[in-house]
C-alpha cells in the first residue's frame, strides 16, 4: 500500500467514494479517513486511529467486503489489492471530526 496514494485519495474524496486496500498479510482490505467512516456506517467493522497516517482506519473482513459491494457502485477492482466504491447517496459529512477525535481517544 503506497502511504501517498491513500493519502492523495483521501483528500480528494468526495465524500461519495470507499477506497478499500487489501492488506494480504492480515488478510484484510482497509479503508482510511473518510472512506473508513462511509464503510463504518454501512457494514461493522473494527476501527481506530493510525497515529502513522493521522487518520482513522476501518479493518474490512470479505464478507463486508460483499455487503459493501452490495451497497455500492463499483468504479473500480483489481482482485485482492484495491476496490474504488460509488456511495448511491453521499453520507453526511458534518459527524466526521468527532467520529475520528472519538478513535483517538480510544
Amino acid at each position: 500500500m503506497n502511504k501517498d496514494i491513500i493519502i492523495k485519495n483521501e483528500v480528494e474524496n468526495d465524500g461519495k467514494t470507499i477506497h478499500l486496500y487489501y492488506n494480504p498479510e492480515v488478510g484484510l482490505y482497509i479503508a482510511y479517513g473518510f472512506s473508513a467512516f462511509f464503510v463504518s456506517h454501512i457494514v461493522e467493522v473494527l476501527t481506530v486511529f493510525n497515529e502513522a497516517m493521522q487518520m482513522p482506519v476501518a479493518l474490512v473482513c470479505k464478507p463486508e467486503v460483499g455487503v459493501l459491494r452490495l451497497s455500492c457502485t463499483v468504479h473500480e477492482h483489481e482482485p485482492n489489492t484495491y476496490y474504488r466504491l460509488g456511495l448511491w447517496q453521499e453520507l453526511p459529512l458534518a459527524d466526521y471530526t468527532r467520529w475520528a477525535n472519538s478513535l483517538k481517544n480510544k
